[in-house]
Formats: C-alpha cells, structure tokens, sequence
C-alpha cells in the first residue's frame, strides 16, 4: 500500500497521445479475459495501510482471497497456481471457458450466439451480460465482445451459404475457429504493431503471421521453408521445446496494465458534422467508475454501440508510467466468476503489487537478470525524474534489490516508440511467438480442410480490427476512423502503409 501511494497512484492523467487509444486499452482486457484467472482459495488476506500513508489511502485496510496454491508436475516446481480461464488463444473471452459458459452463450441455430438487437450484449434478468467472460468488466469489453459476436455469427452466414448441410454443431465449430483465429491475427499484426510503434516490430510481427516472405507470397505459394520465411502460422507441427503449454506468472505480471484506462471517458454525438480531423462532437464525460459491471451496461444501452466505439477511438488511453494508476480502482468492488459483485472493496493497485510477490514473481532486478537483461545498480540507471529518484530512494530504503516489478516497468527510460518498457517487452516476444507456435489450430491444422476454404479464406482476407468494423459498421468508420489503425487515435493522419519486406518487391 506504500508502494502504490508513494508510486503508483495517478497525480495527473498521462496520455500516450495519439498512438494508443481507449479501444487499445480495452482491447488488452479483452484478450486477458480470454486468457488467465487465477484460482482462489477460500483464506482471506487483509492489508492494512501502514501509519506513513494511511490518510492517503482510499481504504485504510481491505480483503480479499489468497491465490491457491495446487500440485504441479512441472520439473522440479512443486506447486504452482492454476489457471481458471482456457489459455489458448481459442476466443473464451466470447465463448467461455467450459461448457455451462459455452451452452450461456449458444443460441443453438444456425450455430450463432446470442446478440441483442441494438447490437450490443444480451443480459440475464438479474442485469447481468451473457458473454463467455464478464468477471471485472467494464463497457470497453463488452462491447468488443458484442463485435466478434457479430463476427462469428456473420462467418456463420457466410459458412451456411456456402457450405448449407451444415448443422448448428459443425457451423459454431468452424465459426469460432476462424473467430478466434482473427482475434489472434489482429492481436499479433494490429494491435502489437501499435504498441510497439516500430518499422523493425511491424516487420517483425508481421514476420510472426507471414513470414520474411511476406503475406503476397504466402497466399500465393502457402507456408514454404520453417519460420523465418514462412512464419509461425502453418507450420507443419506444434512445437511445445518439451513444455507443457501454459502462461507463465511472467506473462501475467508484464500484462498489468491499468495504467491504460483515463479518469473519465468522454461521449462523443455520432450523429454530429464532423469537426476539424473528422473529431465528432464532445457531448458529456462519464466517471469510468460508473462504468464497470451492471450499471456500466446500463449506461451502454443509453450510449449506443456506435457512440462508445466511436468514444473510445478518439480518447487518448493512459500511458504506463509512475503515478498514472487511476486512483479510482484504488477503491473498487471485484466480482465473483460469474459477475456478480462481491461485499468487499479493494485497492487494485496495492493488490497488483501483493500478487507478483505472492505467486514468487521476482523483483525487477532479478527478473532482468533472468531474461539476460542487464539490471541497475543504482536509480539513476533506471530513470532520469529526480523526484521519481527520490521516492523510490525512500519507498525501498535506497535498495535497489527491492524494487517491485511493476514499478520498475513505470519507471524504466522507455524504447523510441514503445508504449511499453524493454522489460516486458522481452516476455511480449517470447510468449507471442509460443502462443502461435505450441497452437495445431495455428499451425498442422491452419489450413481448408480444418477451417473450410471458406473460413480459411475469411481469415487470410482480415488485416486488421478496422477490417472488422467496417464489415458490420461501414458508416460508422467511414465517417469517424481516420487513422491508419483502430488503435491509433480515430482523428490522427493516416500513417502511409509500408508493405514488409520491401526488399522482395519486383523491380519496376
């Protein structure tokens, strides 16, 4: 809690500009819901704000549940902590993660999901959205969720009329394999390249996707010669290097990231004349507080698909840097699996501290140490800020051994256009190359026979979320997204496109 109060908490509203925008930040709570929840156990833990910071403290003290520890088989380790949500990349953030949650979603013709008319979530008659994962919400999520909804039963369609033998079973199937498979495309070539705004990562994780050969020759030729010219994609085999798959405590740790979401998200009149950059009117600015869970849907109903989506693309999200953690989630109500709210409050940006050194996370030194960075032997090496020097001098008794993972992600001298530190970058590059390369449904069975020509086809011929949106939503972006992606901020100049490599290119 000192920690978070004397580093962490927002003093004023940081933004990344006009390189990553509130769709982004949703977009990484969108994928952690598809990817990792961690098991309780049934023990309570209390935190209580020591004597120094404790009139700064939203909640003075607060509850809530130890992570439980499980058996685990892995080499040497012992316990480890299990992982409630499927990790794959298999679009559980729509279709749930187990077969009750599957069945909730299901509306069992014509393989299609539930969607209410106005295009965004169903609920339940408690108030509740029927998505696959609505624990610890917001409007942001669930109405990306709505989206790929739409998707998926669009591809339905698609898949219907061409393939019209096809009953509810074999439709879902194939529809959610190319569902889940655009979501990881977009993820990898989309919104990665954005948050890593270099020519050498646009190269690179497009090189993930298509190869050094580029997407022309791959569309054309196949997957030809390993994954340097091929890519990851359609590889001939998964390929574990002898581990089990799953997410490591890594992977969670470097994908903390509420430091994204604003104070306040302002509503903008879609129905308004474009301004100048086709900046739709500002109407009102609602407390993100208000938000998340239950009442969150409630005001997305008044607010419309199209006004939030348009919204969140011309706001500016946070940028992850020391005091920029919204103080608003600092006294907030967590949820139970199913989404309903429960009795006590926390502060999330003490509870993000307490998880990496509960689940034995290493500290920001011995993390660097680890993935052969070179870590710091004083504060200076960390960050020029005096002021940032002297409270981490103070915060961690001037020990540089001590400094938590997190802060020193927030504090670390950032890479010319990375929205994100070196530190987690490393484990970006390592755990998005597994992800493609350990999935058969990206690699031995990327291909017709499993997806149908059609599907397979639906997801060469998809770029980019902003692909997506015009698909369902073509008036919309015509007249609101400017930018060149739909992460970037809507009314920021189009980036000229650069085709990689350049160098495969037919002489004129």
């Amino acid at each position: 809690m000192m920690v978070a109060t004397k580093l962490l908490a927002r003093k004023q509203f940081i933004d990344t500009r006009k390189q990553f925008n509130v769709i982004a930040a949703s977009w990484i709570q969108f994928m952690i819901h598809d990817w990792i929840d961690h098991l309780e156990s049934t023990k309570q833990i209390e935190l209580k704000a020591p004597v120094g910071v404790a009139s700064e403290c939203p909640l003075k003290s607060f509850k809530f549940f130890e992570t439980k520890e499980v058996d685990t088989e892995l080499y040497d380790i012992k316990k480890g902590h299990r992982n409630i949500r499927t990790p794959w990349w298999d679009g559980s953030v729509v279709y749930g993660s187990n077969t009750s949650q599957a069945s909730h979603v299901r509306t069992f013709k014509d393989g299609k999901l539930k969607i209410a008319e106005d295009g965004l979530l169903q609920h339940d008659n408690d108030g509740l959205a029927i998505s696959g994962d609505v624990r610890n919400s917001w409007i942001g999520v669930s109405t990306l969720q709505a989206l790929f909804i739409r998707e998926h039963n669009a591809i339905c369609d698609a898949l219907l009329k061409e393939y019209p033998d096809m009953d509810d079973e074999d439709l879902y199937c194939h529809a959610r394999l190319t569902t889940s498979a655009v979501i990881a495309k977009i993820h990898t070539i989309d919104w990665t390249v954005e948050l890593l705004k270099t020519d050498t990562l646009v190269a690179g994780m497009r090189a993930n996707w298509y190869g050094m050969l580029g997407k022309r020759f791959k569309d054309t030729f196949g997957h030809v010669g390993g994954v340097v010219l091929g890519g990851l994609v359609g590889l001939k085999k998964p390929d574990n290097h002898g581990v089990p798959y799953s997410l490591t405590e890594e992977f969670t740790s470097v994908y903390r990231m509420h430091s994204l979401l604003p104070d306040q998200l302002n509503i903008r009149d879609v129905n308004s004349a474009p301004g100048p950059n086709k900046s739709p009117k500002l109407t009102r600015k609602v407390d993100m507080i208000n938000l998340i869970g239950k009442n969150g849907e409630k005001e997305l109903t008044e607010i419309g698909f199209a006004a939030q989506m348009v919204s969140m693309g011309h706001q500016a999200c946070g940028a992850l840097e020391l005091w920029n953690y919204p103080v608003w989630l600092r006294n907030i109500v967590p949820q139970n699996v199913d989404g309903t709210d429960r009795p006590d409050h926390v502060d999330l940006a003490a509870l993000d501290i307490y998880r990496d050194r509960e689940r034995n996370v290493a500290r920001y030194n011995e993390f660097r140490r680890s993935i052969l960075l070179i870590p710091i032997s004083k504060w200076e090496d960390l960050t020029d800020d005096q002021e940032a020097i002297k409270t981490l001098r103070e915060v961690y008794d001037d020990d540089v051994e001590q400094l938590d993972l997190l802060v020193g992600m927030a504090a670390e001298k950032k890479i010319k256009g990375f929205a994100i530190s070196e530190t987690a970058f490393i484990i970006f590059l390592i755990m998005a190359t597994r992800r493609l390369k350990a999935d058969r449904f990206f690699t031995s069975h990327f291909n017709e026979d499993v997806y149908t020509r059609k599907g397979f086809e639906w997801v060469n011929t998809t770029e980019s979320l902003k692909d997506v949106l015009y698909r369902h939503y073509p008036e919309m972006t015509d007249r609101w997204l400017n930018s060149t992606s739909a992460f970037s901020v809507w009314d920021a100049e189009p980036e000229p496109y650069n085709p990689v490599p350049i160098y495969f290119r037919r002489p004129k």
